[in-house]
Formats: structure tokens, sequence, C-alpha cells
């Protein structure tokens, strides 16, 4: 199964693909720096190659998640996959800004890395069980 994090800092990607391929060996990871290249990342699979999944930062340059979420909210193809915030922001209005545009949850990163690794195991445990429970 594949999963696409979305995410610019390099270390922080390295550190979710680290804790995901130990704890998931069967997972395929993606990654791209931005929403942009996201896209076009996406644009270049076809329907059975897509992620069971999107893990999302905000924060990030030249589209951040958001304006992410608010392009592939208009594409057809990508209505499907589940996107899960995952982000420094505890902010009430980003937070609000996502769930209206229709995230399937909002983590706020942890300090703590056993918290931070923990979360990161749910939020994959969850979506790889519903994904082989989908057929």
């Amino acid at each position: 199964m594949k999963t696409l994090i979305v995410e610019d800092n390099k270390i922080v990607t390295l550190g979710i693909r680290k804790t995901l391929e130990s704890e998931f060996p069967s997972i395929s990871i993606d990654t791209a720096e931005n929403g942009e290249e996201a896209l076009d990342h996406l644009n270049k699979l076809n329907q059975t190659e897509l992620p069971f999944f999107i893990l999302l930062d905000i924060n990030m340059p030249i589209m951040n998640g958001i304006e992410f979420l608010v392009a592939i909210k208009k594409i057809e193809k990508y209505s499907r996959i589940p996107i899960i915030i995952h982000t420094t922001s505890s902010s009430a209005e980003d937070y609000f800004k996502c769930k209206t545009l229709g995230v399937c949850g909002y983590f706020v990163k942890h300090i703590d890395f056993k918290e931070y690794k923990k979360n990161l195991i749910l939020i994959t445990e969850y979506w790889m069980r519903s994904y082989t429970n989908r057929t």
C-alpha cells in the first residue's frame, strides 16, 4: 500500500519515513515538498497507483497545505483519497479551514517523540485497516 507525505522539512520527512517503514514493512511512501509538487506527482499516477492516504503539512512554500486542499478537491479522481493534516499549527482557524475543506483528521506534531511516533502509527494503522476492508 502506498501513502504520500507532503512535507517541506526533509528531516521531518525522513523521520516519518523511518517510523512508518519500521512499523509497516509493506508500506510504500512517496514524498513531495509542497502542494504543487504533490499535485504534479499525483497527476503522473493512474487510478490504481494512487495513495491510500495523504499526510499533509500546512506550512510549506510555493503551495501550502490549505491551497493544496482547495486544488485537490476540484479534481474528481482524487476526491476519495483521505487527507490527514500533520502540522505544527494548533491554530483554530487552520483547523476549521481544513475541516471545511474535508480533511479526515488534523494532528498537531507533538514535541515529545514518543507521542509524535504514536500519532503517526495510529494514523497509518487506521487508514491501512480501512483500506484493506474496502472491496
